[in-house]
Order: structure tokens, then C-alpha cells, then sequence
């Protein structure tokens, strides 16, 4: 190659295997990811504890948790187009400090009303990693892997929340619940230390100004260790430019109607998601199934999950992302479908709760590849993190449309049967995604 070349960044990422320097930044946002699952799911294993302590009835608990929803919400919607603006690491080192203070914090709480506030104010900080961590990690490697990453990562937050799971049996009859707090605060400050130091910024980021030159081609010779004995100046692709995270740009350039069908499939799928993890156990009670089969029901949901998001990206690799995605939804209503119809036992509950977890959760995973991979650099924070901040709607609708249907009276094959529409919506939402991109010839 010739000394005096300009060298595009992603074209040098895009054909250099994948090195160390790569591979440590995944293994750091994979655990961001995992702390980040452990801090939001630690919660709902603790709230009949905190009932007790706090002298309040579980039954009102609702408004704790939508707190931490809209929390999770303000926080993508805000520290999402701060990493665009500001950086990756940046956004990282002040949402993950951000959690983890507050959810330390939260060990603290003697009112219920304090216990909402800091639930707010630790979702903002939640809702901010996820964006950043998901772009950060996608933008280091080459174009035929990026999609891996992002299924790492969507994988590492239902372990995390798996983890908080079990260190809750620990814990908690030993220390109380305030201790898992405590951990749930200084497992993320730590993180900062170690961030700050061994987290780089993304070169494609810092490659959209030309006065990180330095810091650019310090990155670069790590990733291509010829560039040391070269004098080549790196750049972005010149299609890029600087937007200030504006999330006006989402609707610029042809992207208008992906945006728009992106959030509808992120607010379905959020809405089946939530409505799962809230109410099956309930229903399947209500169904005459014993409560053993609602505890096994969301453990083989969990795991279901963390198998089908690490598979995501090596499936969104091999074929058309929005085939992966139409038939996982689809694979969802059917499956929902049969729960409705089946006569129920135990091992088939089991059964149809794991296919449910593989294929919702890894659309999830999925939706999340997608929103960093639809969308140019100078906005990829912004793209993914107002995707998660608007699907998080779904989040709080499932829960409730649940609740309604049984105050109304509706069986549970009923509100089985229902739980389908959301996923063929969704289904229906992603078609449409893939037309435009033709249409747009976009990239993924």
C-alpha cells in the first residue's frame, strides 16, 4: 500500500481479522450488557422483601415499576444522541456511573416514594448503555461479522438477569435485600474504573473529525499493525457527516418510512415480551397448572432467550435479517397459538415456554442488530437508542392489556390467542422494512 493514501477506517476494520484489541472491546460490552440485565431484573425478585421492610403493599408496586420503564425510556431517547454527539465512551462511562450509583443508592430507600425516584433515575441511566454499548461494539468489527456483536451483547443482559436471579437465593435469606443493592451499585462503579481505562472509543466515531487524527491512527495500528510504518492519514466514508444526534435524521434520507415501521416492531415486540414475563405464571395457574409450572415456565423462557439471541447474529450473518426476524415472530404467534389450543402439561409448558424465549427474545436481539446496522454512523446511537426508547411503550402496554383482559373476564386461551396479533403486526412491520431498503438500496 502507498504511504501517502488516505485510508478509509471501515474499509481497513472490514478486511483485517479480528484481533485482540476487538475482542476485548466485545468481552467489555458484553459485560456492561450483563450488569446491565442484573440491575434491571434484580428488582422484581426483590419487591415482596421490600414490601415487607418498607410496610407497603406489593399490590401497589405498579408505579415502581413503570418508573423504571420511563425511566429506561428518557434515558435511551437523551444518552443515545449524547454518543453521537459526544462519543461512545463518553455516553458508556456516564450511564453506566449513572446506575450504579443509584441503584447503590437504592439499598438506602426507607419511603416507598424514594424507592420510585431512584427507580426512575437508574432506568435513565439503564436506558443509556444499552444504545451506545450496542454501536460501540459493532463498530469494531468488520462489516461481515458486525451483526455478532449485537447478539452478544442482547445475550449477556438476560444472563446477567439470570445471575441476579441466583445470587438473590444467596443473598437475600443471609444479608436482606438492601445487600443485593450494594452489589447492584459497586459492580458497575468498578466497571467505570476498568472502562476508562481499557474501553477505546470508536474509531469509526472519532473518524468523522479530522482533528483525532492521532487518536484515530493510534487505534488503527492496533487493528492493522502496517499502519505504524506508514504515513496515512484515516477518514470516514465521505457520505458522512455531523449531525448532533438529531433525531430529525432518522426521517432524512429515505429512512422516513424504516424509521417509523422499526418503531412499530420495536413497540409489538416489546408489548408480547413484557406481556410473557409478567403474566404467564398467572395464567397458567388460571389455566389449572400448578405454580411449579410458572417458575419453570420463565426459567426455560430465560434460557430459550439466551440461546436464541447468541444464535441471532450468526443467522442474521448467513441470511436476509427480515426473513430471520418475519419468522421468528411467526414462530412466536404459532407458538402462543398452541398454548391456547393444547391441552396443557407440565413438559409441554416447558417446551413451548423455551420456543417462546428462543424466538421473541432473539426478534429482540435481532431488532437491536438492525437498528445499528440500518443506520449511518453519525447517527447509529441515536438510531438504536430512540428504537429501544420507543418500543419500551410496548413494554408498558403488555403488562397492562394483560391485566385488562382478566379483570374483564377473558380466559387465559384467550388472552393467549390475543398475545398473537402484537407478533404478526410486528411480523407485517418488518416486511415492510425490507421493501423500502430495496426501494432505498440501504445497507444493513
Amino acid at each position: 500500500m502507498n504511504s501517502n493514501r488516505t485510508y478509509l477506517v471501515d474499509e481497513i476494520i472490514d478486511s483485517q481479522p479480528v484481533g485482540r484489541l476487538q475482542r476485548r472491546v466485545v468481552i467489555l460490552c458484553c459485560i456492561i450488557g450483563a450488569i446491565n440485565g442484573f440491575d434491571a431484573q434484580v428488582i422484581g425478585f426483590l419487591s415482596p422483601s421490600i414490601a415487607v421492610s418498607l410496610h407497603a403493599d406489593v399490590r401497589t408496586f405498579g408505579p415502581m415499576f413503570s418508573a423504571g420503564f420511563v425511566g429506561l425510556m428518557i434515558g435511551a431517547m437523551t444518552l443515545g444522541p449524547f454518543g453521537d454527539r459526544k462519543g461512545r465512551k463518553p455516553a458508556l462511562l456516564l450511564s453506566t456511573l449513572l446506575f450504579g450509583v443509584l441503584a447503590g443508592l437504592t439499598g438506602f430507600v426507607q419511603t416507598f416514594h424514594e424507592l420510585i425516584v431512584l427507580r426512575f433515575l437508574t432506568g435513565v441511566g439503564l436506558g443509556g448503555a444499552l444504545p451506545n454499548v450496542a454501536a460501540l461494539a459493532t463498530e469494531y468489527f468488520p462489516a461481515r461479522l458486525r451483526r455478532i456483536p449485537a447478539s452478544l451483547i442482547a445475550a449477556a443482559i438476560p444472563g446477567g438477569a439470570m445471575v441476579s436471579g441466583l445470587l438473590a437465593t444467596v443473598f437475600l435469606p443471609e444479608w436482606g435485600w438492601r445487600s443485593m443493592f450494594y452489589l447492584g451499585g459497586i459492580m458497575p462503579i468498578a466497571l467505570c474504573l476498568v472502562l476508562f481505562f481499557a474501553l477505546p472509543e470508536s474509531a469509526r466515531y472519532l473518524s468523522l473529525d479530522a482533528a483525532n487524527q492521532e487518536k484515530v491512527r493510534s487505534i488503527m495500528v492496533k487493528i492493522w499493525p502496517a499502519a505504524a510504518d506508514l504515513r496515512a492519514y484515516f477518514r470516514a466514508p465521505s457520505r458522512t457527516i455531523r449531525t448532533g444526534g438529531s433525531a430529525l435524521e432518522l426521517f432524512r434520507g429515505g429512512r422516513a418510512v424504516i424509521t417509523a415501521m422499526l418503531w412499530v416492531t420495536n413497540v409489538m415486540s416489546f408489548m408480547v415480551l413484557y406481556f410473557i414475563i409478567s403474566w404467564l405464571p398467572s395464567l397458567l395457574q388460571a389455566a389449572g397448572l400448578p405454580v411449579s409450572a410458572g417458575i419453570m415456565s420463565i426459567t426455560a423462557f430465560s434460557l430459550g432467550g439466551i440461546l436464541g439471541s447468541l444464535a441471532e447474529g450468526p443467522l442474521m450473518n448467513r441470511f436476509r435479517p427480515a426473513i430471520v426476524l418475519l419468522i421468528e415472530f411467526m414462530v412466536f404467534a404459532v407458538l402462543v397459538v398452541v398454548l391456547a389450543a393444547a391441552n396443557l402439561s407440565l413438559g409441554l409448558v416447558a417446551v413451548i415456554s423455551f420456543g417462546l424465549g428462543i424466538s421473541i427474545q432473539a426478534a429482540q436481539a435481532g431488532l437491536l442488530i438492525f437498528a445499528v446496522t440500518l443506520y449511518p454512523i453519525e447517527i447509529r446511537s441515536t438510531g438504536a437508542g430512540w428504537s429501544v426508547a420507543v418500543g419500551i411503550v410496548g413494554s408498558i402496554i403488555g403488562p397492562l392489556l394483560g391485566g385488562f383482559a382478566m379483570l374483564a373476564g377473558w380466559s387465559a386461551q384467550e388472552i393467549f390467542l390475543a398475545g398473537a396479533v402484537p407478533a404478526l403486526c410486528a411480523a407485517g412491520a418488518v416486511a415492510v422494512i425490507a421493501v423500502q431498503k430495496g426501494l432505498h438500496n440501504l445497507q444493513t
